[in-house]
Formats: structure tokens, sequence, C-alpha cells
């Protein structure tokens, strides 16, 4: 008896010590099975999705925001250099034409596709609120990084002539590397808009 009291009295305590980080690993994680549920099209005009089936980054973007139009170059670039996860830029809301997103595609020589998330269903799963935004997924669904590209704009309308901490491309680096790290940064840049 007194050993199943042993057993019960630890059992309760590692449940109550480790449930909080538990329900936290759940808030990080994203279902596949959910991504593919959200409408999103592509520019062509057809319907189209998030594919989990290698690890992803998820950029929201808007053509008329200036902080997205100076990000893409290195976003291109960091798609170059990592071709074994899928990047995937995502317009939220209804403002913008496939005619405008093509122009913005063809502008800036952008490598990966472009979505448009019309009813706003991906950026309120994920919880994005602004662009330029990034999510880093694993294949696993875990979200391992969202937030800013980098630390170059520290508040809108303020950049640093030095960027030193490029937090996308260390999460990307972390997760290559078989880290398993959360981190989220606050993204700066233009509100994703109601329309």
């Amino acid at each position: 008896m007194k050993l199943f009291n042993v057993f019960f009295g630890l059992s309760f305590f590692f449940i109550v010590a480790l449930a909080p980080l538990w329900i936290r690993a759940q808030e990080n994680l994203v279902s596949a099975k959910k991504l593919k549920t959200i409408k999103l099209i592509n520019l062509n005009g057809r319907e189209s999705g998030i594919n989990l089936d290698k690890s992803v980054v998820i950029v929201f973007l808007s053509p008329e925001c200036p902080l997205c139009k100076n990000y893409l170059p290195g976003l291109v670039n960091l798609r170059n250099s990592n071709k074994s996860i899928n990047f995937y830029g995502v317009i939220s809301g209804t403002s913008y034409s496939l005619k405008e997103i093509n122009k913005l595609k063809n502008e800036y020589g952008i490598n990966f596709d472009l979505l448009i998330d019309r009813d706003k269903g991906l950026s309120k799963y994920l919880g994005a609120t602004t662009t330029p935004e990034v999510f880093l997924i694993n294949k696993m669904g875990a979200i391992t990084y969202s937030g800013l590209i980098d630390n170059w704009s520290s508040s809108l309308g303020q950049k640093r002539l030095v960027i030193t901490e490029k937090y996308l491309e260390e999460a990307i680096k972390d997760l290559s590397n078989g880290k398993q790290i959360f981190k989220k940064t606050i993204p700066v840049g233009c509100l994703i808009n109601d329309i």
C-alpha cells in the first residue's frame, strides 16, 4: 500500500508539473488535416493548399507593404539555399487581384508559391496579424518559429543599419540540425486588413 501511495504521489506530481509544458506544446501544433480544409487560391485561380509532407515556411505578405517588398529578395535567396523546405507566400483578404499578385511575383522573381487566403482562414488559424510575418512548421506540424524574418525593422518606420539577428534563417538551421526549439518574436509591419 505504501508503494502504491508513493507511485500515485509521484504520478500526480509529474502530471501537475508537466501539464503546462504539454499545453504549451499543443498550442504550437498545426494539424495537416486542418490545413487541407483551409481554402486557398493559387495564381491560376484554382483551389490549392499547404502540404506538410516536409517542413514549410509560411510568410504572410501584402503587395502594398513596403517592408514585404524589401524582404522579398532575401526570402527568394533563403528559398534558394533551403530546397528541402517548402516556402509559401500568403496574401490574406480580398483586396488584391490575381493580376496584382502575379505582377508582384514577376517583379521580384518570387520562386515560391503565392496563395490567396480570401476568407483569412489560414491567418486566423495560425494567429497571423502582420505582413510580413513568418511561420516555420516542421513536417510533424510543430511551429518551431514564428514572427519576424530578422531584426532589421525594430518598429514601424525604424530600421537598423546592421541586421544582428536573422531569426528565420537561424530557425531553419536549427531545424536542419535536428534542434526542436520553439521561438517566437513579435512581428513588425503592416496589419493584415479586414477586407
